[in-house]
């Protein structure tokens, strides 16, 4: 049974989201205020979370 979908957001996961829910047959539709995809935090990679910015985690022991 294909479901209407909304995704907010059109960075990396937004998009992907989006092309597999498509692929398998849901109509999608994403919502993003800028007018392009990946212009915020995907554009940037804000949202990585990088061991060599966290000392105790990268440290030994």
């Amino acid at each position: 049974m294909a479901m209407r979908v909304v995704i907010l957001g059109s960075g990396v996961v937004g998009v992907a989201s989006a092309w597999y829910l498509n692929q398998a047959g849901h109509e999608v539709t994403v919502i993003d205020r800028e007018p392009g995809a990946a212009l915020e935090t995907s554009a940037a990679n804000a949202g990585q979370i990088s061991p060599g910015y966290a000392a105790p985690w990268a440290a030994p022991g």
